[in-house]
């Protein structure tokens, strides 16, 4: 190997020198030589500048001298003044230029004498021309004059003699010109061949030395290459003998070690079959642990005498064996995929201080390198070892087995010598009393023995002390075992307790509140105001039953342990403007100020269990405005420093008594309890807000004096952290109870009773009614809502802002504005559900909805009516591109709608059906004549029947999405075919609508067209409001669905089937488990099953878990119904395999919107 030193360093740095230095040279050479050459060519670029000025001022004077002589022609001509103004203004100019321009030529002797010639000329024609003014103005004969030719002779000289000063000065630059041409050329041409000479010289030396410097590198370089092959090759193999070593630690039998090591070599080293033989005492071998070996293998012989074979030469020779190119059929290697034939095979025996004590057989796929050698032969030693370790390991434990038979034996003659020990101290007794003299001497000694002795007896009575408590602490401790098992079977007794009454409580109620809200929605309108009244009181009550209930099983859930938290980032700003939006209304409806406060530096997001934080802060801020009769509730938020965050809640209102102030926290106990107390409520409210507080890692303190209001303030870390079980909760802080001083309270004057719902900013609401058309702008983002303000403003709109779904939807409801701009995310519901609830609503349904999100659901939105999609962020100009949208519907007078539809009967009876003055009807029977009209008009809407004379109406469809068309126009498929699914999921690619023609399809159709339409349903007939009215009782998405309802109350089975088949489902009915599985087996297309889970013979989880097993039935909605409340319920019933989970007494709009969404997206209407 060649030494790095072996690189002549000095020839280096001489070559580095030398391409760095002469380069530089070069380069400050060339910069001398080229600052030269422009210093030259900038002199030069003057002079040629210097002659340009000269030519230029010598034309301006000719040009001067041609308006002397005009002027004064034109005077002597006409006798008009006027002709006498340039002549004016170029003679006194004239000869200052001729003198100008003697010094700018001082330096050509030569063209000062013509200058001064042609001064001398100019004067002379000057005079010429005045005595030609003056006798033109004298009224002389001028003529004359002018016809002796002086005048004329003096302008030729004139003339000729700028020609020639011009013609030298243009010699002058053509002379300079060529002159810096050549001496540029020669310059730079000179230059170059020295620079090339010069590279071509270093470029040939450096060469040289490169070539000399890269062969030593390329020794050196092949030099650290070999190094760091055998550094990585010996890396390799240390890190096989740690990785050996890490499988061979532990206390490990002897198979377990084999299997081990054969691991080892096959991951490590790639080995397919693998086994290790140990020597027995005897001498032979016995084959302890394998890898790769099928069944039949693993049952073949597993001993080999010391001589036999390979391997038994292996372990007689001491040596490593190895066969490459093995024969075919030497050892099959099988695995799910194959079976092939081992191509290198080694054998390594294995010893413990040079005695070979096992032997390791490897069988491999691929050609042995000789790294897998010296592999092998690096850790046999340490196998030998390791198999020596487990010998003794083994031998050990014989041995330790027959020492403890040996202690047993020891013990019984022990016992039997302590038998002959008693003995001996009776004869010792004995001997002590035969020698009483020898006790006389003694006396000092029997004296300190009888002092020990008397120790002894003391030490002896504290010991039985000590064993008298130690008894009585076990019995204590038995004691309060059996009281705390006593304790956990009474709350597991009461959590049972609360979930069967929790069962049977919602069981009735279910059934009293779906019963009171399809009395109270009156759909038939046979009842009277007073009786909708009365079922909305008996559904009011209801509800207060069940928040009592709910209030209940939440402290029991706090006190079981088993309320679960779900924490999530949780934005401040959005959950203060929900309990704004939700408290401000109540605090008006009681003349009260509501103030939310959220202070500079407060934590913005939370990561908490957002649910049982709302949970919280509503009990608190209810509690206030309950308790408050004048002045103002408010909320602030602030940074509470090395804890969290503070929501403080302040009241003006009767303050509690400083003894009541931690009672009130406990369950059922109010500040005022006595039987004629003036505020309702269960006393429930504190106590579960504390214990949901505790549980979130936080705390609630009170500050309050009797008349004075009250301070109540939650406490909560910005990171909630999972509690150990065990953890002690956060005690709040103790204040000492010191009457607030409040601030006067500003009592504002309060606002109109009907403006009950206050904007962020003050919009349009007060002009109403609106002289112009009026836009609704739904977005809970204040700046993006008064950009969409102040361009509806610019483009001549009036506009109302909402900044929650509620708002806005009860604005639309109040105002019917022309056209509505909707966000999607919004803080109390999403935009769907606004824009479902408008297109529901007779009132509201013609309004044009155009959405304005972040997310993209133009699918969804575009389902459900809306006319356009637009996502953020959007520009200016698509922002006016969608008022310009909104306004091309608004504006337009003529609806257009195509009906394709074979049948003469059925087109002109849905013509009639559809038909009023501003719809227009194109009615045609083929499907290529509506492809046809499609291809060169635009339609708002199309009917279109599948079954057509030249092609299916699916075909149509499919063939007006690929081809060239105006514009897709959205498709009511109005057929009498019953479609598969499969059908409907095709025709849902293209229509949203697909009406079966039957007993109530024209209502439907009816309804259909009016939506895309966005006709004003007031403005219809009386016929029609009615039939719109009978379609909307039920429900497109339940139309025909079959729903499978397995519940064993008849109460619940009597109010869920009247609300479900009101809305046009078909119900199927089973009593039980096995009733609901026995009716799936017979009714075909179930599409849902609504499972109650407490049930005889076979509860609903069972029935579940059965149905989930039955192929047919992997993929049907199952929604479990359940009166039980406690925390696992909804973990078994997804366990057990259902899709949702719905908890008694079941309200039916959140039913009915599970229903929605678990139905197969195939809607009949």
């Amino acid at each position: 190997m060649t030494p790095a030193s072996s690189v002549d360093e000095k020839s280096f740095r001489t070559l580095l020198s030398r391409n760095v230095a002469l380069p530089l040279g070069v380069g400050v050479l060339s910069a001398v030589f080229f600052v030269c050459l422009i210093t030259y060519l900038l002199s030069v670029i003057q002079w040629v500048e210097h002659t340009d000025r000269v030519i230029n001022n010598l034309n301006e004077t000719s040009k001067l001298t041609v308006d002397l002589e005009t002027g004064m022609r034109g005077f002597l001509i006409t006798g008009d003044e006027h002709f006498l103004d340039p002549y004016e203004v170029a003679k006194p100019r004239i000869i200052a230029d001729l003198r100008n321009l003697q010094d700018l030529v001082a330096d050509n002797p030569q063209q000062v004498d013509r200058l001064k010639r042609l001064e001398t000329l100019q004067t002379e024609w000057n005079n010429y021309a005045q005595s030609m003014i003056e006798l033109q103005r004298n009224s002389g004969d001028y003529r004359g004059a002018v016809k002796a030719g002086r005048g004329k002779r003096l302008t030729d000289e004139i003339r000729k003699e700028y020609e020639d000063a011009v013609a030298m000065e243009q010699q002058f630059r053509i002379t300079r010109n060529a002159e810096v041409t050549r001496t540029t050329v020669i310059s730079v041409t000179l230059y170059l061949l020295f620079v090339l000479g010069l590279s071509g010289f270093l470029a040939y030396i450096g060469r040289k030395n490169l070539i000399s410097l890269s062969k030593s590198y390329s020794a050196n370089i092949a030099s650290q290459q070999k190094i760091a092959r055998r550094l990585e090759q010996t890396a390799w193999l240390r890190n096989g003998q740690t990785e050996l070593a890490e499988q061979v630690l532990g206390q490990l039998t002897l198979n377990m070690l084999g299997r081990n090591i054969l691991q080892f070599f096959a991951q490590y080293m790639g080995s397919a079959v693998a086994a290790l033989y140990v020597r027995e005492e005897h001498g032979g071998l016995k084959r302890v642990a394998t890898y790769g070996f099928s069944r039949e293998q693993e049952q073949l012989e597993q001993s080999i005498y010391s001589d036999e074979g390979i391997v038994g030469q292996a372990a007689q020779l001491d040596r490593l064996i190895r066969l490459d190119d093995v024969p075919v059929d030497y050892f099959k290697v099988s695995s799910g995929l194959g079976e092939g034939a081992t191509r290198s095979v080694l054998v390594v025996p294995t010893s413990d201080d040079d005695r070979v004590n096992g032997v390791v057989e490897l069988g491999f796929l691929r050609p042995l390198d000789e790294r897998d050698i010296e592999l092998l032969e690096l850790i046999a030693g340490n196998i030998g070892t390791s198999i020596e370790a487990a010998r003794y390991r083994q031998r050990l434990q014989e041995v330790l087995a027959e020492t403890q038979q040996l202690n047993e034996e020891l013990q019984v003659q022990q016992e039997e010598l302590k038998t002959a020990n008693e003995e001996l101290e009776e004869q010792s007794r004995i001997l002590k009393e035969s020698q009483a003299h020898l006790e006389t001497q003694q006396a000092e000694l029997e004296q300190t023995n009888e002092q020990l002795a008397e120790q002894t007896q003391t030490l002896a009575e504290q010991r039985d002390a000590m064993d008298r408590k130690n008894i009585e602490l076990n019995q204590a401790q038995l004691e309060l075992e059996d009281r705390a098992d006593e304790l956990q079977r009474s709350s597991k007794y009461k959590s049972e307790f609360l979930a069967n009454m929790s069962h049977e409580l919602r069981t009735p109620l279910n059934s009293s509140l779906i019963l009171a809200k399809l009395l109270a929605d009156n759909p038939q309108e046979n009842l009277s105001a007073e009786q909708v009244k009365f079922a909305e009181s008996i559904y009011s009550a209801g509800n207060d039953l069940l928040n009592l209930i709910n209030d209940i099983l939440d402290i029991s859930k706090v006190e079981a342990g088993k309320l679960e938290v779900r924490p999530e980032n949780a934005s401040v700003e959005r959950l203060v403007d929900g309990l704004r939006g939700m408290f401000e209304p109540l605090a008006m409806d009681r003349k009260l100020g509501f103030q939310v406060d959220v202070q500079q530096g407060s934590p913005t997001l939370l990561f908490t269990d957002r649910q049982r934080l709302e949970q919280i802060l509503k009990n608190l801020l209810s509690n206030a405005i309950k308790f408050t009769e004048q002045g103002e509730v408010s909320l602030s938020v602030s940074r509470a420093p090395g804890e969290g965050i503070a929501f403080t809640v302040r009241d003006s209102g009767i303050g509690i008594a400083p003894d009541q102030q931690e009672s009130i926290f406990e369950a059922f106990r109010q500040a005022d309890g006595t039987t004629n107390r003036r505020y309702g409520g269960t006393g429930l409210g504190l106590s579960i807000s504390r214990d949901l507080a505790t549980l979130l890692g936080g705390y609630i303190s009170v500050t309050s004096e009797p008349g004075k209001g009250s301070i109540f303030t939650l406490v909560l870390p910005e990171q909630y952290v999972e509690r150990d079980e065990d953890a002690a909760p956060i005690e709040p802080p103790r204040q000492v109870v010191v009457a607030p001083a409040p601030a006067p309270v500003k009592v504002s004057p309060l606002p109109v009773a009907d403006a009950k719902l206050i904007p962020r900013f003050a919009d349009d609401r007060e002009k109403a009614p609106f002289s112009t058309r009026c836009i609704l702008v739904v977005e809970d983002e204040p700046n993006f809502a008064r950009i969409l303000f102040d361009l509806a403003h610019e483009l001549g709109y009036h506009c109302l802002v909402a900044h929650g779904a509620d708002e806005g939807y009860s604005l639309a409801e109040q105002y019917i504005p022309d056209a509505i701009l909707l966000d999607m995310r919004l803080p109390d519901h999403s935009g769907l559900t606004v824009l479902q609830r408008l297109k529901e609503h007779a009132n509201t349904r013609h309004i044009p909805v155009h959405v304005i999100s972040v997310e993209d659901r133009v699918e969804a939105a575009m389902h459900m009516g809306a006319i356009g999609y637009a996502v953020k962020p959007t520009t200016r100009e698509e922002l006016k591109d969608v008022f310009a949208r909104l306004e091309a519907k608004l504006t337009q007078k003529v609806k257009r709608i195509l009906l394709v539809e074979d049948d003469d009967l059925q087109r002109d009876s849905i013509a009639r059906l559809i038909g009023d003055d501003d719809i227009e009807i194109t009615a045609v029977g083929f499907a290529q004549e509506a492809l046809d009209l499609l291809r060169s008009n635009i339609y708002d809407c199309m009917i279109i029947d599948l079954k057509l004379p030249d092609m299916l109406g699916n075909e149509l469809l499919k063939r007006m999405a690929t081809e060239d068309i105006c514009s897709f126009p959205p498709v009511i498929v109005y057929t009498g075919r019953n479609l598969t699914r499969d059908e409907e999921a095709e025709l849902r690619k293209y229509s949203r609508s697909i009406i079966i023609k039957g007993a109530r399809s024209p209502e439907r159709l009816l309804d259909e067209v009016t939506l895309f339409l966005h006709k004003v349903e007031s403005q219809l007939s009386h016929d029609r409001q009615k039939m719109l009215k009978t379609a909307r009782s039920r429900d497109k998405v339940f139309e025909g669905r079959k729903i499978l309802l397995v519940d064993d109350d008849v109460r619940n089975i009597f109010a869920l089937t009247s609300a479900l088949e009101h809305k046009g489902a078909v119900v199927v009915i089973g009593r039980n488990g096995q009733e609901a599985i026995d009716r799936l087996n017979e009714v075909d297309d179930i599409d849902l099953v609504l499972m109650d889970v407490m049930m005889p013979e076979m509860d609903g989880y069972e029935a579940t878990a059965l149905i989930r097993q039955d192929p047919r039935w992997k993929k049907l909605p199952i929604i479990a119904v359940t009166a039980k409340a406690m925390k696992d319920d909804q973990e078994r019933c997804l366990a057990a395999g259902s899709n949702d989970y719905l908890a008694k007494p079941i309200d039916l709009d959140r039913l009915f919107s599970l229903i929605r969404v678990w139905l197969p997206k195939m809607e009949r209407i």
